[in-house]
């Protein structure tokens, strides 16, 4: 009997203390909710907002932190996602704008070169140097002045962040994704720290924010991430951290996107984005970055291929990232994935698979930025 009531007092002192441990959560609470809201920006279907649009439901019942734009559907084929002109995109920005009951990320890739979601074609005046050719030309005025024009178009159309500029470095000739691409303004690090503080500086000057990308380097990589599994381990350097040491020691890193790519070199089990070493451990300890960690596209196949999607969105969320991209562009999932990003991240809360504290900060963080946009 002794026994029995020594077993009953001892699970009652786990129960309690459990209960202690998580009596500042009201799991009902609204709060939470919208604070696990501003974590996640999703891609959309439409070139308008109706109340046919799954967004619109999003936006009035508080799900998302804000939205990127796509000028093509890569899933779905579609021909104009959610650009057909200025005046159109302008329109539906500013619908969005609206119809939210909270100060929203209008985000957006557009580094320049052959990197641009505002089609010429389109009407939009938006053709710029690569970076390649401006680290080639390796003069900071012109840098500064073919940002400005990105930056200043941005502006007039309603976006607040570009996911730019790109500091990875040109090492890999055969890396479609980046050499290729003219995405790297040069393979030595000086030149990038010197050409990405002139991009940033004319994103400040229109009040843009900037994303530095893809930490921790994904120049020396010939895989393609959006592809599948992608292995870095034999080919990265120290010194592709060498721009955002510089570009974090000066305050011009105001965000940065952490890649999909696997490395052991720092991280022998996961991918970055989901990795709290790379995360939290080199890039908020060791480089001592302090502003808002954001998530390549979670639904590349490098995750999406890999991981559940409550695995992803969990592992990403302890790892130390802020702000979940789901494009719906590679997965064509726009009606459901915010709902489903806040059940899965509601629930890992509830369950004790992610400390709220860790949504705390990621929500101060995020409330902080949008505070001075």
């Amino acid at each position: 009997m002794k026994k029995v009531i020594c077993l009953l007092s001892f699970l009652l002192l786990i129960i309690g203390t459990a209960s202690a441990a998580n009596e500042d959560i009201d799991y009902n609470n609204t709060n939470l909710r919208h604070k696990i809201a501003q974590m996640v920006i999703v891609g959309f279907e439409g070139t308008k907002l109706d109340k046919q649009n799954p967004l619109t439901d999003d936006l009035i019942n508080d799900r998302i932190s804000g939205v990127i734009i796509f000028s093509q559907g890569a899933a779905d084929g579609s021909k104009y996602k959610n650009v057909e002109s200025p005046k159109q995109l302008k329109k539906l920005i500013s619908d969005i704008n609206k119809a939210s009951k909270t100060k929203l990320f209008i985000t957006i890739d557009q580094e320049g070169g052959r990197i641009s979601r505002l089609p010429s074609d389109r009407g939009f005046d938006t053709q710029t140097l690569s970076h390649k050719e401006l680290g080639d030309k390796n003069d900071e005025m012109t840098t500064y002045l073919e940002a400005k024009k990105i930056a200043s178009t941005l502006k007039d159309l309603g976006f607040n962040m570009n996911f730019a500029p790109c500091v990875d470095l040109a090492l890999n000739p055969n890396s479609s994704v980046i050499f290729k691409a003219q995405r790297a303004f040069s393979d030595d690090p000086l030149k990038v720290i010197k050409h990405a503080n002139a991009y940033i500086l004319a994103h400040n000057q229109y009040g843009i924010l900037t994303v530095l990308k893809h930490f921790p380097g994904h120049g020396s990589l010939s895989a393609d991430t959006h592809k599948g599994f992608s292995d870095a381990t034999n080919s990265w350097t120290q010194k592709e951290l060498e721009p955002y040491l510089a570009l974090i020691s000066s305050a011009a890193a105001q965000n940065v996107m952490v890649s999909h790519i696997f490395n052991k070199n720092i991280d022998d089990e996961y991918p970055a984005s989901l990795s709290y070493k790379t995360v939290t451990g080199l890039l908020k300890g060791k480089l001592g970055f302090g502003g808002l960690v954001i998530t390549d596209d979670m639904q590349m196949k490098a995750i999406s291929d890999n991981y559940s999607f409550e695995d992803a969105i969990i592992s990403s969320i302890n790892a130390g990232c802020d702000i979940i991209i789901l494009g719906n562009n590679l997965i064509n999932d726009g009606k459901d994935s915010a709902q489903k990003f806040n059940d899965t991240v509601f629930n890992a809360v509830v369950e004790g698979k992610i400390d709220p504290k860790r949504i705390d900060e990621a929500y101060e963080k995020i409330m902080k930025v949008k505070s001075r946009l």
